[in-house]
C-alpha cells in the first residue's frame, strides 16, 4: 500500500474540481471545503462519546 499525504488529497481533489467547474478559486474553495469535511467525519468516529454507556 502507497503512503499518500494530506497535500495529495488536496491535489486530487483540486484537480477534479477545477475539471467541472473550470474555475481556480472555486476549485480551491470547494477542494477545502470537501478535504474539512472528511477530516471533521473522520475526526468524530475516532473521538469515543465522553457519555456514557448504560
Amino acid at each position: 500500500m502507497e503512503n499518500v499525504s494530506l497535500g495529495d488529497f488536496v491535489a486530487v481533489f483540486y484537480e477534479e474540481f477545477l475539471a467541472l467547474y473550470g474555475d481556480e478559486e472555486m476549485a480551491a474553495v470547494a477542494a477545502a471545503g470537501a478535504i474539512n469535511e472528511l477530516m471533521a467525519v473522520g475526526a468524530e468516529e475516532e473521538i469515543p462519546s465522553e457519555e456514557p454507556v448504560v
